[in-house]
């Protein structure tokens, strides 16, 4: 029992000993990003003691840190600071320290997007702003300094929306780090668009509508840029408002394929004959139309919303 006691107390003794070592023990990370000034060793290894020096200052480029070096270096400071030499067990491969001491204003980042788009696409995208415009959605972007940055993905052709870019960081000639960057992408089109208010079902004059230029990042409407004077609008429209090409349509009195009720008179004596569109027209025009009963065509005036009228010859 008083041996089972001796071995108990002892490694109660042994707790702080145990726990000393296993603090000294430190886990460097892969990548760190950091600031411009002061680097603490908290911020890029997993050290959580109350003792956290600053190991850098004002990094002006990217920096290589080992196990070794960064033991070394704590060692040294330690002692520095307690005047007694303790070891530090820093495990893990060697770390790189990413400083952002630099940025990107708005203009730069987009005129850097630009070139790089330019050198991509197929064909010719022509100065900023005559067909195409980029938007960063950021007021600035912040830059690792001492790297070369490439953008990548850029693709063959250029299309309206928003999308993120992916911007590459390279060091030494290795890729080190990577960022996406949200941009918006306007694309010049050109539409009709309504000068006054138009109640639908309104068949549109030259009065109604002219044609504009403008940007949009809206890649999925189609608008009309055929003149759509004659058309008919389906909807009601505001003033000053885009038409789309699903919005108006050429109408008539008679679609072909309707069934239409062909009317004769013969002195008091009405006819109707159920019949059926052969082609489109409005009221006053004359279309062929077929006889369901005896299949042959009969030539007829359009005289109303489903109703021709067969005159005497």
């Amino acid at each position: 029992m008083k041996i089972w006691i001796s071995i108990l107390f002892s490694f109660v003794l042994c707790l702080p000993l145990f726990a000393n070592t296993e603090d000294k023990r430190i886990y460097l990370k892969p990548k760190t990003i950091v600031g411009s000034f002061e680097v603490r060793l908290s911020e890029f290894t997993n050290w959580k003691g109350n003792w956290n020096p600053i190991v850098f200052r004002s990094l002006k480029s990217p920096t290589v840190v080992t196990p070794d070096s960064l033991s070394e270096t704590i060692t040294s400071l330690y002692k520095k600071e307690f005047g007694e030499t303790t070891e530090f067990l820093v495990m893990g491969k060697e770390g790189i320290l990413l400083p952002k001491t630099s940025s990107l204003s708005k203009k730069e980042l987009e005129d850097s997007l630009w070139k790089g788009l330019t050198i991509a696409n197929q064909k010719d995208l022509g100065e900023m702003g005559e067909n195409y415009r980029i938007q960063s959605e950021k007021d600035s972007f912040p830059m690792i300094t001492g790297t070369s940055p490439i953008w990548r993905s850029l693709g063959r052709t250029l299309h309206a929306g928003k999308r993120l870019f992916p911007l590459d960081f390279y060091y030494e000639g290795k890729l080190v780090h990577s960022e996406s960057v949200p941009f918006v992408i306007e694309e010049k089109k050109k539409a009709y668009f309504t000068t006054k208010e138009i109640p639908s079902k309104t068949v549109l004059t030259s009065g109604d509508v002219e044609l504009r230029y403008f940007f949009s990042a809206d890649s999925l409407r189609e608008y009309t840029d055929e003149n759509p004077v004659g058309k008919t609008a389906l909807n009601g429209f505001l003033p000053d408002t885009a038409i789309e090409k699903k919005q108006v349509r050429t109408l008539h009195t008679i679609e072909r394929g309707q069934e239409v009720e062909l009317v004769y008179t013969i002195g008091n004596l009405l006819l109707k004959i159920k019949t059926r569109a052969l082609a489109s027209g409005n009221k006053g025009e004359e279309i062929p139309l077929l006889n369901l009963a005896s299949q042959k065509t009969i030539k007829a005036r359009v005289q109303n919303e489903g109703i021709c009228l067969l005159e005497e010859r």
